[in-house]
């Protein structure tokens, strides 16, 4: 572990390990993956209806979004539908049976297509994420921080608490963050993004001693390719459609082979760069969305962060939510290694912190989480690590095509996206919704002002125009820039 001086995250939007990595278990029998006799009953209060799992996930299966808000992901989990403090003893039909009734409560929702939530990919239709799995290490163990949404899941990865905050709604986080305590130790690190960066909510990052911390996502290539990556690298995909730029997080409803893509371009960065053979890649989600996994956490209890806790909904923050895909590339890494350790998002910053000598845990989240240091095994580097990843066509052409448009259209670009249908009009989600509110709030000089300073749209083009604008001006980016 002493050789690994750069650790990089790319974390990707609401999916569970069962959809993604699930049916990698017929190549890879030690995996706590599926069997294809897993199911949910339709209704879990009476199991007749038996929902197979299956290998048929295609790339937009989940137009309507399922829901990860924490009631409802207890739900899925307990068939409860309550927030507390301790799970309630686990009714008789078993854990995680319902994941099909509670999708089929969404609005615009119906029970045939609920059905869809038990669907899950095939190896072979997401190439570069199980090649991955297959070349290094596959955590079979790592959950989500805890049973919710996306914004204080992605709280846990940079400060191993959300200030006892639950939903997507935007809040000033004053909160300390792995960043101050690697700028303490003399160490670098830069979040790099697509449109906006989300880790902007957390307040003690905003100002403009910190705003070149953030770059967008080429200048994470071209740092790779020139040997300049920082000591922590943290990557955040592109949120919103935004006309030839497709959004390639990897939320419902947006499409999953171009976060492919983007695990293929990530790693073939880092694999062909000359910091290669001291570099950690780790390819997480945030949460699972919603999204079926059979696997209960095996410990589920962990230790509230601090003092907060949610009052309405009462939760306590001492339960893990459900299982989420984690991948850990190394050139120190074993082929074919399977991590059963229980991981969740504190594991980031607990590792750090062991790995670069920083000063003291975030909170007692990340003091109790296990770190993942020993995945590296092997006492050289492994020279049979592929320099390259298969990849979608499709999606690599759209992808391709999008990373040589610039950052904002110009007239001709619009009226050209316009004519092509691929102007998104599209309902926000939740997520995108606390985005373009920080960015109708945020100050150019890093302050949050109470009301909105610009006016939020409303569907998903304009949305990411706006964040793009944000973005443009609060970080001094270049309208061509790519």
């Amino acid at each position: 572990m002493a050789d690994i001086q750069h650790i990089v995250v790319l974390m990707l939007e609401n999916r569970s390990f069962d959809h993604m990595l699930g049916f990698m278990k017929s190549q890879i029998p030690s995996l706590d993956g599926l069997s294809g006799t897993e199911w949910n009953p339709e209704d879990a209060s009476n199991p007749v209806g038996r929902i197979p799992v299956s290998n048929d996930a295609g790339y937009l299966d989940l137009q309507v979004d399922p829901s990860h808000w924490t009631p409802d992901v207890l739900d899925q989990i307990y068939s409860v539908y309550k927030c507390g403090t301790k799970p309630p003893a686990l009714p008789t039909i078993g854990p995680n049976m319902s994941f099909v009734a509670n999708y089929s409560y969404r609005n615009n929702n119906s029970l045939p297509a609920a059905h869809k939530i038990m669907r899950c990919f095939t190896p072979g239709n997401l190439p570069a994420l199980t090649t991955l799995a297959r070349e290094f290490a596959v955590c079979d163990s790592w959950y989500s921080s805890m049973p919710g949404q996306t914004w204080p899941n992605r709280m846990f990865v940079h400060a191993a608490t959300s200030e006892g905050h639950l939903d997507n709604k935007l809040y000033d986080y004053d909160i300390d963050t792995i960043y101050q305590r690697l700028e303490a130790a003399s160490r670098s690190w830069n979040i790099y993004f697509h449109d906006i960066p989300q880790a902007l909510a957390l307040k003690r990052l905003r100002g403009d001693a910190l705003k070149d911390r953030f770059q967008l996502f080429h200048q994470f290539l071209a740092d790779a390719r020139n040997g300049n990556l920082p000591n922590y690298s943290f990557i955040e995909p592109r949120y919103f459609d935004f006309a030839f730029k497709r959004a390639n997080d990897q939320h419902p409803n947006h499409d999953v082979s171009l976060g492919d893509v983007l695990i293929a371009d990530v790693y073939e960065a880092l694999r062909n760069s000359p910091q290669w053979e001291q570099t950690l890649l780790a390819i997480l989600w945030d949460e699972h969305g919603g999204i079926y996994d059979h696997a209960f956490p095996k410990q589920p209890q962990v230790p509230c962060p601090d003092a907060k806790v949610s009052v309405d909904p009462p939760f306590g923050f001492d339960l893990v939510g459900v299982r989420v895909p984690a991948v850990l590339i190394s050139p120190y890494i074993a082929r074919g290694t399977v991590d059963h350790t229980q991981y969740e998002h504190a594991s980031i910053s607990a590792t750090l912190k062991r790995l670069f000598g920083l000063s003291g845990f975030l909170t007692k989240r990340d003091e109790a989480s296990n770190t993942f240091e020993s995945i590296i095994s092997l006492s050289a580097p492994r020279m049979d690590t592929p320099a390259m990843l298969p990849r979608i066509p499709a999606a690599a052409n759209e992808a391709a095509r999008a990373n040589k448009l610039p950052f904002l259209l110009n007239t001709a670009q619009q009226l050209e996206a316009e004519a092509a249908g691929v102007i998104s009009t599209a309902p926000l989600s939740d997520f995108q919704e606390s985005l373009a509110e920080m960015a109708s709030k945020i100050t150019t000089a890093g302050t949050v002002a109470p009301t909105a300073i610009k006016e939020m749209p409303r569907i998903e083009h304009s949305a990411g125009e706006h964040v793009r604008r944000f973005a443009s001006e609060y970080f001094g980016i270049p309208e061509r820039a790519n």
